[in-house]
């Protein structure tokens, strides 16, 4: 048996890579379906006995999950298996954020939202460690602002050292980020938007018979998708690195027909106590409104925004 089964949708594709390598750093083991679910094998059959065969099942959750009606079997054979959770057989690895409802709701996820990868690294294994999360050390005392644990009573010059020691302190200078931390941003967000679109199109693709989408990158700073149902153009888009005479903004323009000069939404890099993004044309667009605030997005939150705009049409089907 493996240790974990990770069960993913296809936009949430990297994060479950990621989550794979780093149990299987610490020894564990684990199979996902971009690793071993290999050309020629039977799907169903693959993820039968991947579920069935794993002790514990680690869901990669996310609004798009939660939206997947192929992900659903993958959690409910693991609920099914232990729905009281005494075996912690079902693990909610939450990585982007969501409200997970009714049965899901009721289950303790670890949380990797709005972390860096060291913290989501140590969270993670935490997470998954089935002992007691009792911590190795005496947490600090909560009563007093400035109180000190008890010290070991050793030398003289040790307790003249303790009595000496400065115990101010000063406030965290906050440092503006400098032009090439902030174009580097930027690129890391669109290099974000164009694997969305990239692993996206080919999941839809694969899924749906009558979707296709078409991914194409035309330059180092551009990539394009067409979206088909049944054959038939229902949407295109582009999407490029710099627009609105700034480098530091990402231009998205989507229809029937794309001018080279307009665009239909403008991705702004914003600097308050940290950098991120706004959606300079935001009106209310779509579910994803209630999900993120667009006036303040992460790369990933701001790619999945282009996203739900590019295959809007496909709700209504």
């Amino acid at each position: 048996m493996t240790d974990f089964f990770i069960s993913y949708t296809g936009a949430d594709q990297q994060w479950a890579e990621w989550i794979g390598f780093v149990l299987e750093e610490k020894g564990f083991t684990t199979t996902l379906q971009a690793w071993d679910f290999r050309p020629g094998s039977n799907f169903v059959m693959e993820m039968q006995t991947a579920s069935s065969s794993a002790r514990r099942t680690i869901m990669v959750l996310s609004s798009d999950y939660l939206d997947s009606k192929f992900a659903s079997p993958e959690w409910a054979a693991a609920f099914l298996d232990d729905p009281m959770g005494f075996n912690e057989k079902l693990v909610p690895v939450m990585v982007r954020p969501c409200n997970p409802i009714g049965l899901l709701g009721t289950i303790v996820q670890i949380r990797l939202t709005d972390l860096d990868e060291a913290e989501a690294v140590e969270r993670l294994l935490a997470g998954v460690d089935q002992a007691r999360a009792k911590p190795s050390s005496r947490p600090a005392f909560p009563g007093a602002a400035l109180n000190y644990p008890p010290e070991f009573p050793g030398t003289t010059d040790q307790a003249e050292q303790r009595t000496t020691s400065f115990r101010g302190g000063i406030p965290k200078l906050r440092v503006a980020p400098t032009d090439i931390e902030k174009r580097r941003f930027v690129k890391k967000c669109f290099e974000t938007m164009k694997v969305l679109f990239e692993r996206s199109a080919k999941e839809v693709s694969e899924q749906e018979p009558r979707v296709e989408i078409e991914f194409e990158m035309r330059t180092s700073a551009e990539f394009r998708a067409e979206l088909y149902l049944d054959g038939k153009s229902k949407n295109m888009c582009r999407v490029q690195l710099g627009g609105s005479h700034s480098q530091n903004n990402i231009a998205f323009s989507e229809g029937g027909h794309l001018s080279d000069n307009g665009y239909n939404e403008l991705i702004t890099l914003q600097e308050g106590d940290e950098l991120y993004f706004a959606a300079a044309m935001a009106m209310g667009f779509s579910r994803i409104e209630k999900e993120y605030d667009l006036k303040h997005m992460n790369a990933d939150q701001a790619a999945h925004y282009l996203w739900e705009r590019f295959t809007a049409s496909l709700q209504w089907q």
